[in-house]
């Protein structure tokens, strides 16, 4: 499971994306979608939520603003909401009228959005999810409770053939319409890859634009799997992204109080990163476009550490085996350097112990300068017959003047690739 296009290995190296849910249904600050399901604690009836097609007005929505902030805040994809479960459409497309081009805004919003992204050098990522609560010919196939149209069910497999072919022609007008996109979202698969056609669909998307990444919710289709609102204990051997919210819910929400301090968000990048994953954060735009000052905070306190000490996400892998007999924290590999995270304040050198290989140098990252260390060599004995053994250590001084507010990275380069203790003895 992973894209073999030399121009989607990207994904592999981004460690930070933004997600971004934004819809009428932020004008009543209710979540995205679900709303319309009576069983919902926010629910508004079918008829309410899709008037809101036509409140929608984003008078200060601002493109190339949002790709400025996502820019400031380190990260290096972007993923918008081009249809949510709700079926309201922020593109131009031929398949139904429930679009912004022909309700509220009266204009295409996911456009300007794309050029914007592009123009800022940031990959471009549509979130487009694959049920379809709008369309009355989805709600015509059994399918579980939870993901069943609020609109009456009526059983016909051919009316659902039709759905399923708008679906793939909304797609198809994405990959088509607006230039380059770099990755499809999908959401919400609902039956198995037969029922998608999962591969026929792939087959089509990666013909329009070969170098396409796509995440594992087109079913048996996917590049990368996409843990939900959690880090995983165990994280996946192949490509992989947590995807999360910086408050309570996806849509925007004008309490502040829900929102996570900026240090739980960095801890989070921190170990998404150590395990080898990207952190695709998610921002929920205000209904006039703005982005909540709460958000912009967070995200400005984000990249501004990534500004000094990036280096160490940044196309960092895990280290192997991910456990921690050589470093008791967090630690990250990229080629011949070895980034240690120091999240306390050492109250001893810092030791990296057991590597192999020849140290060139030890530095810290935020300001580039040398620090010192030593590196010792102690004999001892491990039991049986011939039980000699040595343990190789590297000490390293990191004066508490030296330290960064959250995270202070250390960078450890050797002459050529180290070499890994393993778990033998």
């Amino acid at each position: 499971m992973r894209a073999t296009h030399p121009e989607a290995q990207w994904f592999d190296e981004a460690r930070f994306g933004l997600f971004i849910h934004w819809g009428p249904y932020s004008l009543r600050e209710i979540e995205a979608s679900w709303p319309l399901l009576d069983k919902s604690d926010q629910a508004i009836g079918v008829e309410a939520y899709e008037a809101l097609a036509d409140e929608f007005n984003p008078e200060n929505y601002d493109p190339k603003a949002w790709a400025r902030a996502a820019k400031d805040a380190g990260a290096k994809y972007v993923v918008l909401t081009a249809k949510h479960h709700d079926g309201f459409c922020l593109f131009d497309t031929k398949t139904t009228d429930y679009n912004a081009v022909r309700r509220g805004p009266k204009r295409d919003l996911i456009a300007p959005y794309v050029e914007a992204m592009r123009e800022a050098g940031l990959k471009v990522g549509l979130y487009f999810t694959t049920i379809d609560w709008h369309d009355p010919d989805f709600a015509t196939i059994p399918i579980a409770p939870w993901l069943a149209s609020p609109k009456p069910n009526v059983y016909d497999p051919l009316r659902w053939w039709s759905f399923h072919q708008r679906f793939a022609e909304q797609l198809r007008e994405l990959l088509t319409g607006y230039g380059r996109i770099d990755l499809i979202w999908f959401d919400v698969p609902g039956f198995g890859a037969d029922r998608w056609r999962s591969h026929e669909v792939k087959r089509m998307m990666l013909n329009l634009q070969p170098h396409l990444v796509i995440n594992d919710r087109l079913p048996d289709a996917g590049d990368y799997e996409t843990p939900e609102q959690f880090v995983p204990l165990h994280p996946p051997e192949a490509w992989w992204e947590t995807c999360m919210t910086m408050n309570h819910q996806w849509a925007y929400h004008s309490d502040p109080d829900t929102y996570k301090p900026s240090v739980a968000l960095l801890d989070t990048l921190l170990e998404v990163s150590t395990k080898g994953g990207n952190l695709l954060l998610n921002v929920g735009p205000r209904p006039d476009g703005a982005w909540p000052e709460p958000a912009l905070a967070r995200l400005e306190a984000i990249g501004a550490w990534l500004r000094h000490s990036g280096e160490g996400i940044y196309g960092t892998q895990r280290t192997p085996e991910h456990f921690p007999p050589a470093f008791y924290g967090p630690t990250t590999v990229k080629e011949n350097t070895v980034y240690l995270h120091v999240r306390d304040i050492p109250r001893f050198p810092l030791e990296l112990r057991e590597m192999g290989g020849r140290v060139r140098g030890v530095r810290l990252v935020r300001t580039g300068e040398a620090l010192n260390y030593r590196t010792e060599v102690i004999n001892g004995f491990s039991g049986g017959v011939d039980g000699h053994h040595s343990v190789r250590r590297l000490s390293i001084d990191l004066p508490q003047a030296l330290l960064d507010d959250w995270n202070t990275v250390v960078a450890v380069e050797f002459e050529d690739r180290p070499v890994w203790p393993s778990k033998r003895r």
